[in-house]
């Protein structure tokens, strides 16, 4: 709406309200709350949705939008009395039941809101498609387990229950995963391990979090809160990782993935990938020699990433990478490491092997990718001279290598010259002026090193737009760039231009391309068709994330 019209709808709107008839119109008051939650004023909203409702108690619409309202500004027991009401004023709506449920659910009622799907349930008839197999019956039958684990020492019930809704739940995978974690509360490791088996065959062996679960059952933890620390861990990061662990259980973890996990799913790169954690010493040595005589001959750039992840220090009682250039150079497995590359480098520039004792020889390429990532070593020890010299040595081998460049000007960079990063990357993408991606890094070098003008140029070859390059990156929404040039502006103390660009981005942020209608409120519409759609799960989620990351009490936290 433009900014002209929405005055005039204020105007119009405070008038009809001020009036001494209009004032007891609930229309008046329902539009003049719409404006309010439509200007992110929330709270005046629900101040006129609630002067409305005196005047019209029983007006559904006004309801519903009252309800949103609270649940958007966490008015829990609020949204518990709108959402009873319109339970009793309609209560041949199914959504109204799920959603009178889902608010003692969000009060902490946690038995309450059983208890109101199972009314609805018994409301059912027998034979109504409602208690087969379908989607909505899988949703609310999960939605109900889920409610049963949450009561405290409620998982017997929980898992009672998941064996009672297995012919209706669709999603398996979820099925078994709650399964898996119900008999790990309850110590049944054996039954634990048999559930996370059903998941591998069913191709879920790349989810480390299975994994977690699976070492937990293994080892038979009863520490529950060590336990739940695992089940939270993301990325490829598992219990091995986690903390340190003795050597019988390293022994147990590493036996079982070795004799049992990998003959059966020997295409798995997680069960490959997770004993490696657990090693030390020779053996460490050998797979990792393996390895890197693999990845290299390959040529796979990430290696050095890979490798990395070995980097383990010990903080009360927990794992965590080292980052500080001190910590990796005196690390034992990067010095393991880096005399393993040397050795691997010095033999293939002189023999074309990986050794003396190798049958066959290296092709050409291996060598460039040896180099490559010792660079790589060296980059994260904040060696720069050594990786930046390494890297020209890559460079004179084949200087069509886009990642060499790339390695390079972040060599460059991080020792503190950003105008040769800028140059030597720019090089690069000439190589190859398909990469959106080290177009884009070459556009925030240049904003980094000052080069404004030069930016947009390099950016604006991915454009649509022509002739007004910065317009579709402002109505794209491309914040990155935004944020970059912002500051290259700040850095060459122009204030006025920089503090525009974050105005703009402000209003990105906080509104859409037309102008009006906050990205907040975008949640209202969303919230509505996971409702309406039954996709109960996904809205509770939701819901208790916004909670979570408002910092706000919640009665179920």
């Amino acid at each position: 709406m433009p900014w002209q019209l929405w005055q005039d709808a204020w105007i119009d709107s405070h008038n009809a309200v001020v009036s001494s008839f209009s004032i007891r119109s609930h229309v008046c008051w329902h539009v003049y709350g719409l404006l309010y939650r439509s200007d992110r004023k929330y709270n005046e909203a629900i101040k006129a949705y609630k002067q409305a409702l005196r005047i019209d108690m029983e007006n559904l619409q006004i309801l519903r939008d009252l309800s949103m309202l609270q649940i958007q500004m966490r008015d829990l027991d609020g949204f518990a009395a709108s959402r009873n009401t319109l339970l009793s004023l309609k209560p041949n709506a199914k959504i109204n039941w799920m959603a009178f449920a889902m608010a003692r659910h969000m009060t902490g009622d946690l038995e309450g809101a059983v208890k109101v799907i199972d009314i609805y349930l018994g409301t059912l008839s027998e034979g109504s498609a409602e208690l087969g197999r379908c989607y909505e019956s899988s949703e609310l039958a999960l939605y109900r387990n889920s409610i049963l684990a949450e009561i405290p020492n409620n998982y017997k019930a929980a898992l009672d229950h998941l064996v009672v809704c297995e012919n209706i739940v669709l999603d398996r995978g979820a099925w078994l995963m709650r399964r898996a974690e119900y008999q790990l509360k309850l110590h049944d490791f054996s039954g634990a391990r048999n559930t996370v088996l059903d998941m591998f065959e069913r191709g879920m062996t790349e989810d480390h979090r299975i994994h977690s679960l699976y070492m937990c059952a293994l080892l038979e933890l009863t520490d529950d809160s060590i336990c739940d620390e695992a089940l939270r861990l993301s990325g490829t990061r598992t219990l091995a990782t986690m903390k340190p662990l003795t050597i019988d259980e390293k022994d147990m973890i590493r036996k079982v993935y070795e004799t049992q996990l990998l003959p059966r799913f020997s295409t798995s790169h997680a069960v490959q990938r997770i004993p490696m954690a657990i090693l030390e010493g020779d053996d460490l040595r050998h797979v990792l020699d393996q390895r890197c005589r693999k990845e290299l001959s390959k040529g796979v750039p990430s290696l050095c990433s890979e490798l990395q992840s070995f980097l383990l220090l010990e903080v009360n009682g927990r794992y965590t990478r080292p980052t500080d250039p001190v910590d990796i150079k005196a690390h034992p497995v990067y010095r393991m490491i880096v005399k393993m590359i040397d050795g691997y480098a010095e033999c293939l520039a002189t023999t074309s092997k990986f050794s003396s004792n190798d049958e066959y020889d290296e092709p050409p390429s291996t060598l460039l990718w040896t180099w490559f990532l010792r660079a790589g070593l060296h980059e994260i020890a904040g060696e720069y001279s050594d990786g930046i010299t390494l890297s020209e040595k890559c460079l004179e081998h084949t200087p069509t290598a886009v990642d060499v460049y790339e390695l390079k000007a972040r060599l460059l960079k991080s020792g503190g010259d950003i105008k040769a990063a800028v140059e030597c990357l720019d090089k690069g993408r000439e190589l190859d002026r398909q990469d959106r991606y080290i177009n884009n890094q070459t556009t925030k070098y240049m904003l980094q090193a000052g080069m404004e003008e030069e930016a947009l140029k390099r950016i604006s070859l991915f454009t649509r737009d022509e002739g007004q390059p910065e317009k579709q990156l402002f109505d794209m929404q491309c914040s990155w760039y935004e944020l970059e040039l912002a500051a290259c502006l700040a850095q060459k103390k122009e204030w006025g231009r920089s503090l525009k660009k974050y105005s703009k981005l402000n209003f990105n942020y906080h509104s859409c391309v037309s102008g009006r209608k906050s990205l907040t409120s975008l949640l209202f519409p969303f919230q509505a068709l996971l409702l309406s759609t039954l996709t109960i799960s996904t809205r509770t989620s939701l819901i208790f994330t916004r909670i979570a990351y408002g910092k706000l009490p919640c009665a179920h936290t």
